[in-house]
């Protein structure tokens, strides 16, 4: 049944942050700074980064090569002069995951990866897409639960707008930017879809009917909740997506 009634409750997940160089962070989330790519020859090429920028984790944003023991010296290098505590690789990358997993691991330096490489490094933590656009959320998150152990998981908590044609039996559908998404919800009814996370509204154009899925800080937070249900102790964020709903998601955390 549909309802746009508010229900997320406090959680005390730890939040992370995925930022760029020159984006504020505030208190409350751990920064995960997403500033370094590894080029064709598997080198650690970095945005212009302040020197008294330190803490929180490195991400990679892209690996356009093969890597090998100089990429993980690399990496390794640049945690321990910036003092971060791990590394997240948001893509599949299975070659790099084998590259980085015991390095890091020695260094006592975390490692978190997609779900799909999951399996090439056991004990490491796995990123677990909360965009659902088909199922049931519950049901994914508890049976990632049961695969990895709740420990080990951090939501990842992408934020959905997306627009699909009806029907829409192969479940593509096409990004919407912000500023797309305000168009077309102006004036239109928005539910709220239990099974999916999300909230939905349905519109016509050129004569066909089309269904918008979209998160915001009311559905992220649920998400948040039913993830503290399950166990799941860390979420991650992007900016700049949820720059405008972050002090709604920071207010909803347990003091």
């Amino acid at each position: 049944m549909p309802s746009a009634e508010k229900q997320g409750g406090c959680t005390d997940l730890e939040l992370y942050l995925a930022c760029g160089p020159k984006d504020d962070i505030p208190s409350g989330v751990t920064p995960v700074r997403a500033a370094y790519r590894l080029d064709g020859d598997g080198a650690l090429c970095a945005l212009p980064l302040p020197c008294r920028m330190q803490g929180g984790l490195l991400l990679l944003t892209a690996s356009a090569g093969l890597c090998g023991d100089r990429t993980a010296a690399a990496i390794l290098q640049e945690c321990h002069r910036r003092r971060y505590r791990g590394v997240v690789v948001p893509f599949p990358a299975p070659s790099l995951i084998r590259t980085l997993a015991r390095p890091l691991y020695r260094a006592g330096l975390e490692l978190w990866l997609h779900e799909q490489d999951a399996p090439a490094a056991p004990g490491c933590w796995v990123l677990v897409n909360t965009s659902q656009t088909r199922g049931s959320l519950s049901e994914r998150l508890s049976q990632a639960v049961r695969a990895f152990g709740p420990e080990r998981i951090v939501l990842d908590l992408q934020r959905l707008r997306m627009d699909f044609p009806l029907p829409c039996p192969g479940g593509n559908g096409t990004y919407l930017t912000a500023a797309q998404l305000c168009r077309l919800q102006n004036g239109r009814t928005v539910f709220y879809s239990k099974e999916l996370g999300v909230r939905y509204f349905t519109y016509r154009q050129d004569g066909a009917s089309r269904f918008v899925l979209l998160d915001d800080g009311d559905t992220l937070n649920r998400k948040l909740t039913l993830g503290a249900q399950l166990g799941v102790t860390r979420g991650l964020l992007t900016l700049p997506e949820c720059s405008d709903i972050l002090p709604e998601l920071l207010a909803n955390r347990k003091a």
